[in-house]
């Protein structure tokens, strides 16, 4: 909690907020997987959340089963600034768990014959709309895109924090303007794509006839009586959300306070929306959840159906233990759930259930990439995977393994592929106690990482209240929604890709000194002391220094993406820097041979000569060759 308000206040929001209690006496004698009986999980998330409330800004919970509510509980604040709890009436964001929608939608359009699992989707879509593919030969059915093993790669031009006029006046166009480049081959990697879901609705629209807003307004949200629940990237189909929206505030929260952020309403667009723009409440999420674990489920006309969408589709690497069933995420706790978690730019949210039991949990925050809330409750719920009757500890030799993995789930081919060593590396160190590091450089990132050892090549990873099955063999490592590969040069790309940044910024400050240097001396009135080579050194660091900024900007600062004609001018401007930059390499080495200067001095300038040749190798050989990848 913030500093404005006292511990006091605290305290009372907690003991005000607490949960309802509906009378479900057939649920009362039952009991969680972790042994808490349902008449007290109220009492065990209260506690929870109390131990934790330094990290509070608000959360909301639904504990459901097949017989409808057994707990909801709300606590915090929507808005801490104006002291306004959050109540039955905040929406949130769902982030990635608007993708159950899509994968819904799309078992209905199955059900009712419209699609067929085993086709390819090319049969579904305009002829020529896939631009970007770099296996032709192969398949991709719906089932790939459920399973996030298409072959995309990250979407380059996809901004998911746009600006709420930012969009694209159709689903159609966004996924256009957004086409991902196949990277790899179908079904070589989990590298799990908001472009692929989208994909995915653009396909139901297709099949369907409607519109995808429209689709699941009629086909979701008014069957289940989810009023209180839009789709519309700008919420034009629901305007009570659209102002609800308004009212909420998001926030970071840590044990010390010295940490916390303040976001404000942060609002932002979500142009390829199916993937993550659901906004509601919590009796909407949770509802939602209640449909799928039902006898009688109302989405689908056949049970069979819900039946289908339960099984898996995608296993960790060669065991049984499903990864995804149908879009929908399996979590290994106790017992196995099924669901989908999602982020925003200020909100988290969590929908996961047991299949068997029915027992559910929909958990909403105003806090972006909040894991104690939305992925400790589960775990208070359903147990650890450890708990599980037939778990015995595994005494085997599971290998070592360390190295620095780098994930699928990123830009790995293309302008801008240096991206994917800098935002999307995991560093693996094996720890004298057999426990394992998140550690680069010496570095601890994650000091509160486990890795558990369950099996052959198997592992629970627990960080902060966040447990996942991890699967890790051949130097591959499966963590759920991605694949990390690991490098076979250890951290050497991504020392190069820093080390290029680093580099341009000592160029940066060795201009701005020589800069002062030459004013001084023109003050003086005293002789330029700059030869002809020394000329072209500047102008290369000029060149590196300008790089430098701009690297460094677009890769760690940028949050919104480039448009086709940003890339292809900054391209161009490459270009021309590297044509000087030969030009420079070449000047250099003539200039060194003709000169009669010291060997110390000639080294200097054919050091730089080599600098020179090395930058316009670096963009002709890769930018250049790749732009058409884009």
């Amino acid at each position: 909690m913030t500093n404005i308000i006292p511990a006091f206040l605290s305290v009372i929001i907690l003991i005000s907020t607490m949960g309802t209690y509906p009378k479900v006496s057939s649920e009362n004698a039952k009991a969680t997987p972790t042994g808490i009986v349902y008449e007290q999980i109220g009492n065990s998330i209260d506690s929870y959340i109390e131990e934790r409330e330094a990290g509070l800004a608000s959360c909301e919970v639904s504990v459901f089963g097949r017989d409808g509510i057994i707990y909801n509980g709300y606590y915090g604040y929507a808005d801490i600034e104006n002291n306004v709890p959050a109540d039955e009436q905040t929406v949130y964001e769902w982030g990635s768990t608007s993708k159950i929608l899509v994968w819904i939608s799309v078992m209905q359009q199955w059900e009712m014959g419209a699609i067929d699992f085993e086709e390819d989707i090319r049969t579904y879509l305009p002829d020529g709309f896939l631009t970007k593919l770099k296996y032709h030969e192969e398949k991709i059915t719906m089932l790939d895109l459920m399973n996030h093993k298409a072959g995309f790669q990250e979407s380059f031009f996809e901004n998911q924090e746009a600006a709420p006029g930012d969009v694209y006046d159709s689903l159609e166009d966004a996924v256009r303007a957004c086409e991902c480049y196949q990277a790899y081959h179908v079904g070589e990697y989990t590298a799990y794509s908001n472009w692929g879901t989208a994909l995915a609705a653009y396909i139901v629209e297709r099949t369907s006839g409607l519109d995808y807003v429209t689709y699941v307004n009629q086909n979701i949200f008014t069957p289940l009586g989810m009023d209180h629940s839009s789709i519309d990237p700008q919420q034009k189909d629901n305007e009570w959300v659209a102002q609800k929206r308004h009212e909420l505030k998001c926030y970071c929260r840590f044990a010390d306070p010295r940490d916390n952020e303040d976001f404000g309403e942060c609002r932002y667009a979500v142009q390829l929306f199916p993937a993550g723009a659901c906004v509601s409440t919590l009796a909407d999420l949770s509802a939602l959840g209640q449909a799928l674990v039902a006898e009688d489920c109302p989405l689908f006309e056949n049970s069979n159906t819900r039946d289908e969408m339960f099984s898996a589709t995608s296993y960790y690497g060669d065991t049984d233990v499903a990864k995804n069933c149908h879009g929908l995420w399996t979590n290994e706790y106790k017992v196995e759930t099924l669901g989908h978690g999602g982020n925003t730019a200020g909100c988290t949210a969590n929908l996961e259930f047991d299949p068997l039991s029915g027992l559910g949990v929909a958990i909403l925050t105003n806090e972006s990439g909040e894991t104690a809330f939305c992925n400790g409750i589960p775990v208070l719920l359903y147990g650890h995977y450890t708990d599980r009757e037939d778990y015995k500890h595994y005494d085997g030799n599971c290998g070592d393994i360390s190295g620095v993995y780098y994930s699928k789930r990123s830009i790995c081919e293309g302008p801008a592929s240096g991206m994917q060593y800098m935002d999307s590396v995991f560093p693996l160190s094996k720890n004298v106690d057999g426990t394992y590091s998140i550690k680069l450089f010496g570095i601890t990132f994650n000091d509160t990482l486990k890795f558990i050892p369950v099996g052959g090549n198997q592992y629970i990873y627990d960080s902060n209240g966040m447990e996942m099955f991890v699967y890790v063999k051949d130097g591959i490592f499966e963590i759920g929604y991605m694949d990390y590969v690991r490098s076979n040069t250890g951290a050497a790309p991504t020392v190069v890709n820093y080390g290029f940044m680093i580099f341009g910024l000592i160029c940066l400050l060795t201009l701005l000194i020589k800069m002062i240097v030459l004013v001084v001396r023109k003050a003086r009135k005293l002789k330029n002391k700059y030869s002809k080579a020394d000329k072209m050194i500047l102008i290369q660091q000029a060149i590196y220094a300008v790089s430098g900024i701009i690297y460094a900007l677009f890769a760690l600062v940028m949050t919104g993406t480039p448009t086709l004609a940003f890339v292809t001018v900054s391209c161009i401007f490459a270009s021309f820097l590297a044509v000087i930059s030969l030009a420079n390499s070449g000047m250099l080495c003539i200039n060194t041979v003709k000169s009669d200067v010291k060997t110390r001095t000639k080294i200097k300038q054919y050091t730089w000569a080599v600098i020179c040749l090395a930058y316009f190798v670096f963009i002709i050989g890769m930018q250049m060759y790749c732009f058409w990848k884009v």
